[in-house]
């Protein structure tokens, strides 16, 4: 067997890793959300959610693209900068996934490739502009909420309030779990019960609208299920057993547990089994793939 053959399991484990590919059935799942809140078809929703999963991937390989020389220093085995994928290369995929994902957009119809400008152009101001940024989590949120935005502009041009309220909703849920993300290898310094805690409320915001916004029971209990997970994610925070990486691979797991409660918020009862399936989908392919 030639060298070159016996490196193509590890180059593809180094693909798989750079596109954070155990994430991805979040993206997918924040899509079926997004078109539910507006009566969608699964045949409307499934060429965005294909192509803004692969705008999602993208937004990973320029991330370690940019970041490659702080990589070098401080974490050299990543597939970049240990010289597994050459940077080229890896250039090459992220324009071909954008490109292939616009493409989806324009499949999808409606004013999605409208939102699909300008989910791109916030997926690459974050990867720009992310380790100085102070507002990096709120751009962060705002990606995921562009995906509910985006999967519903499929369907109708005018979204409504709805799904502009759980967009926000998830653009809270993601910008705290990215503030969590951010104090991974900083020392924990003495901090007010305030600043400590603060994320909690970010993180929490869904579940209280769906406990507090007049929803049926199914909803409830929808959201209950995502309120465990929440409290289990956040105990690798402020519990004895600190693990920030831990506690946000989980905490984007999660997110389709929010789906599962959006979906059940919609009605789209035929949808809630995949949401769960992609919540243990995720989870089994962070055992192999890390998703941070």
């Amino acid at each position: 067997m030639s060298s070159r053959a016996a490196q193509q399991p590890g180059r593809l484990r180094g693909h798989l890793s750079l596109a954070r590919i155990s994430n991805s059935p979040t993206v997918v799942t924040n899509a079926l959300a997004g078109a539910a809140l507006v009566g969608g078809t699964g045949g409307q929703a499934l060429p965005a959610a294909l192509g803004m999963t692969l705008f999602y991937t993208a937004g990973m390989y320029l991330n370690d693209l940019l970041d490659l020389e702080i990589d070098r220093r401080e974490r050299p085995e990543r597939p970049l900068p240990s010289g597994l994928i050459a940077p080229a290369e890896a250039w090459a995929i992220t324009a071909v996934l954008f490109a292939a994902g616009f493409a989806l957009l324009l499949l999808a119809g409606g004013r999605a490739p409208l939102g699909g400008v300008v989910l791109a152009a916030l997926i690459v101001l974050y990867d720009v502009w992310h380790k100085t940024n102070p507002l990096s989590p709120v751009v962060m949120g705002a990606t995921r909420a562009l995906v509910y935005l985006t999967a519903a502009l499929a369907v109708t041009p005018t979204p409504g309030l709805g799904v502009t309220v759980w967009a926000l909703l998830l653009a809270a849920y993601t910008a705290g779990l990215t503030y969590v993300a951010k104090t991974e290898g900083r020392p924990q310094k003495p901090q007010g019960w305030a600043a400590r805690y603060w994320p909690v409320a970010l993180v929490a915001a869904p579940v209280a609208y769906a406990l507090l916004g007049g929803f049926a029971w199914p909803v409830w209990l929808a959201a209950l299920g995502l309120a465990a997970w929440t409290v289990h994610s956040l105990g690798f925070v402020y519990g004895l057993r600190r693990n920030i990486g831990a506690s946000v691979g989980k905490m984007i797991a999660g997110m389709c547990l929010l789906d599962a409660t959006v979906l059940a918020a919609a009605g789209a009862w035929a949808w809630l089994p995949v949401a769960y399936a992609a919540f243990l989908l995720t989870l089994w392919w962070q055992q192999h793939i890390k998703g941070t």
